[in-house]
């Protein structure tokens, strides 16, 4: 059975609380002027359109109807004027209050005191003309008596809200913040201590007769004492309603004159009476209304921290503060689904439509991807164009559906563009099946991380599911590629690469004799000390686009060491270094190499860029126009692995290279694979055609050396003719030479 909404409670709450606090007024009156200390209705009625909205006075009109027909002593008569007095009352406190900067949702803070006091004296004087009328009119009150009236009626609004007014607020009911700071968790035993201790202090003052008392205010010191305690270790409802209970007690403790309070004799020991009672109440809600001030400040920081500006999401921190909670409230082993979603191509809409209309689609994003929420789950903006949600209750056999839903729900977006046009979308997800207990937060969102990359590698707009245990596959393959991310950044760091020399070998007749080498890279293991090929780093390298770092890195270690070696420099004809294919499209590395070139002593013509078939061809312009600032600097070039991607040979009359390095899978099977041969052959003789030179690689035996010679292939480079050496070591022994048979 569904549970009602809370306005449902609202009416027949309020309706009866305002009744039972006008049947409570008629006991409040003293002394033969007949002043009512305290008209708990107003302060109803204000506490209500400050908390709910001035759109609820209806409300009031409707309780104060109720308690005129069931138990109000004046005539039906006075009812209008009644109803007329309440509603215009509250209106005009409520707007005055709201005015003067009091929040709805704290009706008493250290600000509110002097705003409690105006709106409590608004509430009076604007309901004092109609009710003044009626008490006339009616012939309640006779006209000699109006300014008597009108003190009583003043007395009691006035001190109704500032007595009455702060307590009620804090009690009425406000959702808690989720990334609040949490409040005093207190035992069960201090909760019992206070309730005895605070009817033992109300018992005191009942039973103190006012006779044996000089000074009244000494004994209304102890319930006071036991609410300082509620304001400095309770929470702030607790302490509101001990306040509120202890004003109405010590009100109809005077009202009855029973214990140490004697009922006033006139108007001015009726207001000496309340102010003194105002005071004592004044007293803890103030250093409670210190104490929540200081913690509603660390909580507004802590909001400001934990929230996203634009999207009004839980951020990186909040995110991580929710799911961590979320996870630790849920039972071991219930099933549960975490989702990364990055938008695909967000940075084509930030071009496209500006800054602007990018966050106004990130906001609705945001948006779209709450509704799909049920309650108890998580949402966050983990970065700019990322989201993440911590599903409950997905079983494994569902979490696919579940997440494939929320590609489809992205695709399905139309965002609409200030030209009248449409703009779709999609996303990309990983996702996490996973049950309560299996790992925490980070692990999981790691997971969903790698998962997330890997279907944008294979195309977006599309769902990658992976295990939170025994992963494998694309996903296990991307998070092993992080690992090796975070090595190669601190490798970098503190200098673990290590560079080594292989030659490269002309197969005819020699060519002038001084060296002709490339320069390979090797990883040091800070652990071990083992030495790692590049294939085990590179890959990764270039998959979290550090490529250009890492051969900014290699060019200036291979400068540096030259420069400082002038005796390995005069034996140099070609040192060949690798580029990776983003530093050939990346125009920061194209500056450091004119600078680092322009600056070095080293001849750039003794300088060799290899760059592979592959990424020159992917953007053939910028391959072009790097090659040519390359050529202008006087650096070599070389178009390595040629033939991987079966490159038309047209493409070679636009890449003006010096050599070309045949792919080292046709080198390897070149004795067995007549199509191997073949290629290899064509090769050649194109190159020949082109003026440019090849290289081919993989040189194992000799073979291999001999049949590539037989085809006119210029060089060779392989373990057949030369194993890499240290580069300090590789200028202290003789080049290698191949004698042509």
């Amino acid at each position: 059975m569904p549970t009602p909404p809370r306005s449902f409670w609202l009416v027949p709450l309020f309706v009866a609380l305002y009744s039972a606090g006008g049947l409570l007024g008629g006991l409040l009156v003293v002394g033969p002027d007949g002043v009512v200390l305290l008209w708990p209705p107003g302060a109803l009625s204000f506490v209500l359109l400050m908390r709910e909205g001035r759109r609820k006075w209806w409300l009031v009109a409707l309780a104060d109807l109720t308690y005129s027909l069931v138990g109000s002593p004046a005539p039906l008569s006075f009812l209008p004027f009644s109803m007329a007095a309440n509603v215009a009352g509250a209106l005009a406190a409520s707007t005055v209050a709201r005015r003067l900067g009091m929040r709805s949702g704290d009706l008493f803070h250290l600000g509110s005191v002097r705003v409690l006091l105006i709106a409590g004296a608004t509430l009076a004087l604007a309901s004092l003309p109609f009710g003044l009328m009626g008490l006339v009119l009616t012939g309640v009150t006779p006209p000699s008596a109006v300014g008597d009236a009108a003190i009583t009626w003043l007395v009691a609004n006035v001190f109704g809200v500032l007595v009455l007014g702060p307590g009620i607020s804090l009690l009425w009911r406000s959702q808690d913040d989720p990334l609040a700071l949490p409040t005093t968790a207190l035992v069960g035993f201090e909760r019992s201590a206070w309730c005895v201790a605070l009817g033992l202090s109300l018992t005191v003052v009942a039973l103190t007769p006012h006779e044996t008392v000089r000074n009244a205010a000494a004994v209304l010191a102890v319930p006071t004492i036991v609410l300082l305690w509620a304001a400095v270790r309770m929470p702030p409802r607790w302490a509101a309603a001990g306040c509120l209970v202890t004003g109405l007690a010590l009100t109809l403790t005077a009202a009855f004159n029973l214990g140490a309070l004697e009922e006033p004799k006139n108007t001015q020991e009726a207001l000496i009476l309340l102010m003194l009672l105002f005071t004592l109440m004044l007293a803890p809600l103030v250093l409670m209304a210190a104490l929540e001030d200081g913690r509603q400040a660390a909580n507004d920081a802590l909001r400001r921290a934990r929230i996203d500006d634009l999207t009004g999401l839980a951020n990186r921190s909040g995110l991580q503060h929710l799911a961590t909670e979320s996870l630790a409230r849920v039972r071991q082993g219930r099933p549960m689904l975490l989702a990364l979603v990055d938008i695909d191509n967000f940075k084509l809409l930030n071009d496209a439509g500006g800054l602007a209309e990018g966050d106004q689609f990130l906001r609705s994003i945001g948006g779209l991807l709450r509704g799909a929420l049920a309650p108890g789950d998580v949402i966050g903006r983990l970065a700019a164009d990322q989201f993440v949600l911590l599903l409950h209750d997905v079983p494994r056999e569902r979490a696919e559906g579940r997440a494939l839903a929320i590609v489809k729900r992205i695709g399905e977006y139309r965002h609409p563009l200030e030209d009248g046009q449409w703009l779709t979308v999609s996303a990309s997800v990983g996702a996490v099946p996973f049950s309560a207990g299996e790992a925490g937060f980070d692990p999981l969102l790691r997971l969903a991380d790698a998962a997330c990359a890997t279907a944008k590698e294979l195309g977006g707009d599309r769902l990658h599911l992976a295990e939170a245990l025994g992963k494998s596959g694309a996903v296990a393959e991307r998070s092993s590629a992080m690992r090796w991310a975070v090595r190669l950044d601190r490798a970098l760091r503190e200098g673990h690469f290590r560079l080594y020399c292989q030659s490269i070998v002309p197969l005819g007749a020699d060519h002038g004799g001084r060296r002709h080498f490339e320069i390979l890279l090797r990883l040091v293991d800070p652990d071990t000390g083992d030495l790692l090929p590049p294939g085990q780093f590179v890959p990764a390298a270039e998959r979290f686009k550090m490529g250009p770092k890492l051969d900014r890195h290699v060019l200036d270690r291979t400068l540096e060491w030259l420069e400082a070696s002038p005796h390995a420099l005069d034996q140099i004809e070609v040192c060949a270094i690798n580029l990776c294919a983003a530093s050939v499209n990346d125009p920061g590395f194209l500056d450091f190499l004119r600078q680092r070139v322009s600056s070095s002593p080293v001849p750039a013509d003794r300088l060799c860029l290899e760059i592979t078939e592959t990424s020159a061809v992917r953007d053939l312009t910028d391959a072009q126009a790097f090659i040519a600032a390359a050529r202008d600097l006087g650096v070599r070039l070389a178009l390595d692995d040629f033939g991987a991607g079966f490159c038309s040979f047209a493409y070679l009359r636009q890449l003006d290279v010096d050599f070309i390095k045949i792919d080292g899978s046709f080198t390897r099977d070149i004795e067995t694979s007549g199509l191997s041969m073949s290629i290899v052959r064509s090769i050649a003789e194109i190159a020949r055609g082109l003026d440019k030179r090849t290289v081919a690689e993989f040189v194992e035996t000799d073979a291999i050396r001999l049949r590539l010679a037989q085809l006119g292939v210029d060089f060779g480079q392989g373990y057949g003719i030369d194993r890499p050496v240290p580069i300090e070591q590789y200028f202290h022994r003789p080049a290698p030479v191949v004698v042509p048979r």
